[in-house]
């Protein structure tokens, strides 16, 4: 009984251990895949439009990259967050994990077009992050085009709501023209940018009047800061066709 106990006493005095650092394997080293968040520091990620990292908002805490935002607003908190590399074929994963009633964003094709948009986010493709059942925009539930993992605005993911407060897997996949979304393992987005129907999407959306939208060749990464609380963790990327 007395080892039990002393058993039962190492146990609850033991620290809980944190979110393990992300690591790459040899076999992915050898592929190409390299770290944009190494679990520690936010190296490699300034503000967008700006050379330094924000001060208040996104923090690193627990192997995670956070954002601690809660004005509801679009880029309005501690304002979006951008790789300082530019990519333009690639392979990007990454976990998320979003607050019940949130909404935020990964974009990529970040030009950083000056001026410097005076209120919202930077223009770009977006691998839209959304509470899909709850979350209501202009008094109505969402449409396809505006769920997780759609290209923002463009064109719609096939797939089921998503829930949140849990953690979930996407993979974005850029290669020239074809680009495809991915969530916890399941492709939900298979698009060319040279089709009728993605440039119909563009027409349509709020990108319209955006010159060479369906165009962009190369940009930055974009983290989105929509006011709401929202955790990143195991960003990868590898480039294809450098």
């Amino acid at each position: 009984m007395k080892g039990i106990l002393l058993l039962w006493l190492a146990w609850v005095s033991t620290p809980l251990l944190a979110q393990p650092l992300p690591t790459l394997t040899a076999q992915e080293k050898r592929d190409g895949w390299q770290l944009l968040f190494d679990g520690k520091t936010t190296t490699g990620w300034r503000s967008a439009y700006a050379q330094s990292f924000p001060q208040q908002g996104w923090v690193v805490q627990e192997g995670e990259l956070r954002g601690k935002l809660a004005n509801g607003g679009e880029s309005g908190d501690a304002g979006d967050i951008v790789t300082l590399k530019k990519f333009r074929n690639f392979e990007l994963i990454f976990d998320w994990k979003l607050e019940a009633g949130g909404n935020s964003g990964v974009k990529y094709f970040i030009e950083e077009r000056q001026p410097k948009p005076q209120k919202g986010s930077q223009a770009g493709y977006e691998y839209q992050l959304i509470d899909d059942a709850n979350y209501v925009y202009n008094d109505k539930h969402l449409p396809g085009d505006l769920k997780t993992a759609s290209i923002y605005d463009v064109m719609a993911a096939q797939k089921p709501d998503t829930p949140m407060g849990v953690w979930h897997q996407a993979r974005i996949v850029v290669n020239g023209n074809h680009i495809e979304h991915w969530l916890n393992g399941q492709k939900v987005l298979d698009t060319d940018r040279t089709s009728a129907a993605f440039r119909q999407g563009v027409a349509d959306s709020k990108y319209a009047d955006y010159q060479g939208f369906d165009t962009i060749r190369e940009g930055h990464i974009l983290l989105q800061d929509h006011g709401h609380g929202v955790a990143f963790r195991a960003i990868k990327i590898r480039e294809l066709n450098p």
